[in-house]
C-alpha cells in the first residue's frame, strides 16, 4: 500500500502517463472519475454541469485525466446552468480538466494546459493552488485519473480572437475579421470511417478554424502561446476612422497612365489603362488600413511597457505590421475598457488616434535608379556614393544622366508608384559631382548647379490623362547633396494595389534652358544627378512646422 501510494503521489505530466491507470486499494481508486464526482455531495453542482453538457461519458472512459473540481457554494453554478451547452463545456468543464497525471507532492510548479487549450499555474509546497485557488483536497484517485477539489472556479479568459465574439459594441470589427474565417477538416486528427460511394467518411471529424487575416497581419491572436495587445474600436470609432481614411483611397473604374517605358518620343507616350471595381477597392483598402493599426506584440522591444498599468513613459509603439506610432500615450488614452485575455489584453477604444503619416499615408523616398521610367538624349549611369556621416559610412545610390553631345540636354522620366489620393509636397534629392570617373572637375567649388523644370503626368478624377507643371527653373546647391522643392500636388485618384505596376503617375525632369543659350550653358550643368524623389504628405509637413 505504501509503495503504491508513493507512485500515486509523484507529480508527472510525461506522455507515458497518458491513459495509464494507477492502482489503489481505497474505495475511490476502484471507481471512475465520473462515479467519484457524481457520488460526492460537495460536487453535486459540478456533476450537474458535467452531466448537462454530456461530458460524463468521457469521464467514465479509459482515458486518463486530472480534474480540478470546484466545491459547491464557491461559484455561481445557477448562473452557469443558464448558459448554452457549448459555452459551459468550453469555458467551465474543460477549463477544469487536463490530460495526463498531475498529482501533487512536495514542491509543485507547473503550467497546466487544460482541455480547452487554456493555461494555468499549478503551484505549491504542502498547500497548493490552481489559478490562485486553494486545493481543499488533493490526489483523490480513480481508475481513469486523479481529482483535486478546489475552493472556487478557475477564471476563464478568452484569447483575443475569441473575445471578438464576446465584446459588446464592436460588430464592425468582428464582422470584418469573420469574413476571413475558414473551418476545415483536420484529416490527421479525425477518425477514418468507411468509404461510401467512393468518398471517405469519418467516424469522428475534427474541425479546425483558422483566420487568414490574422496571418497576413502577423498577429496570431488566436494562439494561446502568444502575447498581444489589440485595440478594438467601438462601432462609432470604426465608422469615424473609416470616414477619415476613405478619401485617401479614392479609386475610379478606369485609371489611365502614360506608357512611359514604351514611349518613342520625349514629348508624348502611348496611353495604357486598367479597369477595376472602384467601390470595392476603396472599401477594402480603407478597412485594411484600420486593422493594420490595431495589433501589437507585447514581446516587441517597442511595446515592452504595454502591459503595465501606467504606460505614460512609452515613446513608440510598433504594430505587427511594423508601423511605428510616435504618440502612444494619445493612442492608449482612448481606451474605454481594458480586459485581460489568455494571450494578452484587449482595449476597447472610442477613437483611433493614429496619425495618417504613421500608418496608411507615410512619407516615401523613391530611389531614382529604381523608378527610372525613361531617359532622352543622355546616357544613364547608376552610381554609388559612400559618405562618412557621424563617423559612419553611408552609401547613397543615384542616377547620373550625361548629355550625349555638346548640343543635347537630357530629360528623365521617373515613375511614381503607390501614391494615394491625397496632397503631397514633392522633393528631389540632387547630388554634386563627387570624384566621378571622366569628369574634369577638381573640386566642388568648380561645380555648376542645375536649373531644372518639373512636370507631372497623372489621371484626373474623370479618367482623363492630364499634365501639371510643377516648379520651374529649380536650382540646387552643387557643393552638397541638396533636397529641392519640386512642388505641391493633390492626386485625384489612388494608384495603390490596382494590379498593374505600369499604371502610375510620371514625373518629367528637364533642363530649363536651350543648348544655344551660351550664358545659361556657362552657368549651369546639363548633367542630371538625382538620388531620389521624396513624397511627403502635406499634413506631415504642417504638423512638423507647428511642433
Amino acid at each position: 500500500m505504501m509503495a503504491t501510494a508513493m507512485l500515486m503521489v509523484t507529480s508527472c505530466s510525461d506522455f507515458n502517463d497518458y491513459n495509464t491507470v494507477p492502482t489503489d486499494i481505497s474505495s475511490s481508486a476502484s471507481q471512475t472519475l465520473w462515479e467519484n464526482i457524481s457520488q460526492n455531495s460537495e460536487l453535486s453542482d459540478f456533476a450537474a454541469l458535467v452531466k448537462k453538457v454530456g461530458f460524463d461519458d468521457e469521464l467514465q472512459a479509459a482515458h486518463y485525466y486530472t480534474v480540478w473540481a470546484p466545491k459547491n457554494g464557491t461559484y455561481d453554478a445557477a448562473s452557469l446552468m443558464q448558459q448554452d451547452n457549448d459555452v459551459i463545456l468550453k469555458e467551465f468543464v474543460k477549463n477544469h480538466i487536463a490530460d495526463y497525471n498531475h498529482q501533487v507532492s512536495g514542491t509543485v510548479d507547473e503550467r497546466i494546459h487544460t482541455l480547452n487549450t487554456k493555461s494555468y499555474d499549478f503551484v505549491g509546497n504542502g498547500s497548493y493552488a490552481f489559478d490562485d485557488i486553494t486545493l481543499s483536497q488533493v490526489n483523490l484517485p480513480s481508475v481513469n485519473g486523479v481529482m483535486h477539489i478546489i475552493d472556487g472556479m478557475a477564471t476563464f479568459y478568452p484569447n483575443i480572437y475569441e473575445y471578438l465574439d464576446k465584446a459588446d459594441g464592436i460588430d464592425s470589427l468582428r464582422n470584418y475579421f469573420k469574413k476571413y474565417e475558414l473551418t476545415t477538416l483536420d484529416v490527421s486528427r479525425s477518425v477514418v470511417g468507411p468509404t461510401v460511394n467512393g468518398k471517405q467518411t469519418y467516424i469522428d471529424s475534427v474541425m479546425v478554424t483558422k483566420n487568414q487575416m490574422t496571418r497576413t497581419l502577423y498577429a496570431f491572436i488566436d494562439k494561446e502561446d502568444s502575447s498581444y495587445t489589440m485595440m478594438m474600436p467601438t462601432n462609432e470609432a470604426w465608422l469615424s476612422a473609416y470616414n477619415r481614411i476613405k478619401p485617401y483611397f479614392r479609386f475610379i473604374n478606369t485609371t489611365k497612365a502614360q506608357d512611359i517605358k514604351n514611349a518613342t518620343s520625349a514629348t508624348s507616350a502611348p496611353e495604357i489603362s486598367v479597369t477595376l471595381n472602384a467601390a470595392y477597392m476603396t472599401d477594402s483598402l480603407t478597412k485594411r488600413a484600420i486593422v493594420n493599426s490595431l495589433v501589437f506584440n507585447n514581446n516587441s522591444y517597442y511595446n515592452s511597457g504595454l502591459e503595465e498599468v501606467n504606460s505614460q513613459n512609452m515613446d513608440t509603439l510598433m504594430t505587427t505590421q511594423g508601423l511605428k506610432f510616435a504618440n502612444p500615450v494619445e493612442l492608449l488614452s482612448r481606451t474605454k475598457d481594458k480586459a485581460k485575455m489568455s494571450n494578452g489584453y484587449a482595449r476597447i477604444i472610442d477613437s483611433l488616434a493614429v496619425r495618417p503619416w504613421d500608418a496608411w499615408a507615410s512619407k516615401q523616398f523613391l530611389s531614382a535608379p529604381t523608378i527610372l521610367g525613361h531617359y532622352w538624349t543622355g546616357t544613364p549611369v547608376n552610381r554609388r556614393l559612400i559618405l562618412n556621416i557621424a563617423k559612419k559610412d553611408t552609401t547613397i545610390s543615384y542616377l547620373h544622366v550625361q548629355p550625349t553631345s555638346n548640343y543635347s540636354k537630357p530629360q528623365v522620366d521617373l515613375v511614381i508608384p503607390k501614391v494615394l489620393s491625397t496632397s503631397y509636397n514633392i522633393y528631389a534629392v540632387l547630388v554634386p559631382p563627387y570624384d566621378e570617373v571622366g569628369t574634369t572637375i577638381t573640386s566642388l567649388s568648380e561645380a555648376k548647379p542645375n536649373q531644372l523644370d518639373f512636370s507631372l503626368s497623372y489621371c484626373n478624377a474623370n479618367g482623363v490623362l492630364a499634365i501639371q507643371k510643377l516648379n520651374q527653373k529649380v536650382e540646387n546647391n552643387p557643393g552638397a547633396i541638396d533636397t529641392v522643392f519640386v512642388g505641391q500636388f493633390t492626386f485625384p485618384v489612388c494608384y495603390q494595389n490596382i494590379g498593374n505596376d505600369n499604371i502610375v503617375p510620371n514625373l518629367k525632369i528637364t533642363t530649363d534652358f536651350g543648348v544655344f543659350n551660351k550664358v545659361a550653358m556657362a552657368k549651369y550643368t546639363r548633367d542630371i544627378r538625382i538620388s531620389g524623389i521624396i513624397l511627403k504628405p502635406v499634413e506631415l509637413d504642417q504638423f512638423e512646422a507647428n511642433k
